[in-house]
């Protein structure tokens, strides 16, 4: 079965932003967005998934991976995408799980670093901020609409995401 859109609960935030960051995969032809650092409580649980999009969550239902695997000669190309200018800061977790989603409609500007996946054409009432560089859109009833992806990297054999992550686990041991 496939759902038209995810439902998400939307409530105060319990923690600061998480880092996150988007790595296109060169030798791949594929985009891994991770969102927070991997730890024990920050690890794969479940998923929503369409042919070329994967949304991985870990067992307190928040989304801690996206992986796009529509090359990126594919995605419809505007030069005047704008991030959403205003973004609140919230807790958000997921109600759908191991479900099929909608094929979402892949844009993005020239530079390819940046990606918006529009999964509705109901248009966004609010965004979030779920990472430092992503950004999540919900209708007027919380459902997903869409989620943004700035400031992609490209990456040849994993070695950004694997420096990245690094980077991530130092942070996490030190605090």
């Amino acid at each position: 079965m496939t759902i038209q859109s995810a439902r998400l609960r939307i409530s105060t935030p319990t923690e600061p932003i998480a880092p996150g960051r988007g790595f296109y995969q060169l030798e791949e032809d594929a985009l891994y967005v991770q969102i927070g650092a991997f730890a024990p409580q920050h690890r794969f649980f479940s998923y929503l998934e369409s042919e070329f999009v994967s949304l991985q969550f870990d067992r307190n239902a928040r989304l801690i991976f996206i992986e796009v695997t529509l090359p990126r000669r594919g995605w419809k190309v505007d030069n005047e995408l704008i991030m959403p200018s205003m973004a609140e800061l919230a807790d958000i977790r997921w109600l759908d799980f191991r479900e099929a989603i909608s094929e979402p409609q892949l844009t993005t500007n020239k530079t390819q670093t940046r990606l918006h996946l529009q999964f509705t054409h109901n248009s966004p009432w609010r965004s979030f901020h779920i990472s430092d560089n992503v950004i999540l859109q919900t209708d007027d009833n919380d459902h997903l609409a869409a989620i943004w992806i700035d400031d992609i990297e490209d990456d040849l054999a994993g070695q950004e995401i694997a420096a990245f992550r690094k980077q991530l686990l130092r942070r996490h041991q030190s605090a």
